[in-house]
């Protein structure tokens, strides 16, 4: 099917995502036929769009298993049947790509945060060592000199390695999310088929029956026919 298929159903899609997201943000309503979301600004509005997202989705599944029970009751099945699957399809898309967009400004939202943290004990560290090394303790001359310990914080270097490992770590669960979405994807394609069979199921059903009534129809117009008699000379 193409992406251009069913204007009418894209429409009203799309018009129930205004109305449902709309509370969130003007900003929320597409300008096109793709999926175009505007960017997210703050922690607060991301927050809101996933709640939304949630909603939304749970609202359109419960309104697609609807329409396919009230499809089936009509003549046209197919059609029906596919107005409801493409009005699914337009909805989610929208909203999975509300959803990744804000999950994504999310975690740059946290990362920038431990960013500005480490920098910030960075500088408190060096500044501390500059104000050390510009004022040293005084050595007492009639005592010996005191060996200092070790100290005990971690070098410039080993916290320049920590946040470098944490930055990896972030890259690595961004790496990881996409085998699930790839089996989100292979779940919904399975959701599909398990339908079209379900389909061809009532479509059996439907023409075992409309034969089962043609051939009742036969047999009572057989049975209605006057029996020739014959008169014996």
């Amino acid at each position: 099917m193409n992406n251009f298929a069913f204007p009418l159903i894209r429409g009203a899609a799309l018009a129930l995502l205004a109305a449902g997201l709309g509370a969130c943000s003007n900003s929320l309503l597409p300008t096109s036929m793709a999926p175009v979301v505007p960017a997210t600004v703050s922690l607060e509005q991301a927050e809101l769009k996933l709640e939304q997202v949630r909603t939304q989705r749970a609202a359109t599944e419960a309104r697609y298993a609807n329409s396919e029970v009230t499809c089936y009751e009509r003549f046209f099945v197919n059609d029906c049947l596919d107005e409801a699957r493409e009005y699914r399809r337009v909805t989610l898309s929208y909203l999975n790509a509300v959803e990744d967009e804000a999950k994504h400004f999310q975690r740059k939202a946290s990362a920038d945060a431990r960013d500005v943290a480490v920098a910030e004990s960075v500088r408190a560290a060096e500044a501390e060592e500059a104000r050390m090394a510009a004022n040293p303790a005084p050595v007492r001359v009639e005592a010996p000199p005191k060996v200092k310990a070790p100290s005990k914080k971690p070098t410039l270097e080993a916290r320049k390695a920590a946040q470098a490992a944490k930055l990896a770590r972030i890259a690595q669960e961004e790496k990881a999310a996409v085998p699930e979405r790839a089996a989100n994807a292979e779940a919904f394609a399975q959701k599909r088929i398990d339908s079209e069979k379900r389909q061809r199921k009532v479509e059996e059903k439907k023409a075992a029956s409309a034969k089962k009534a043609e051939k009742a129809a036969q047999d009572a117009a057989a049975a209605a026919q006057p029996k020739e008699v014959k008169i014996s000379k």
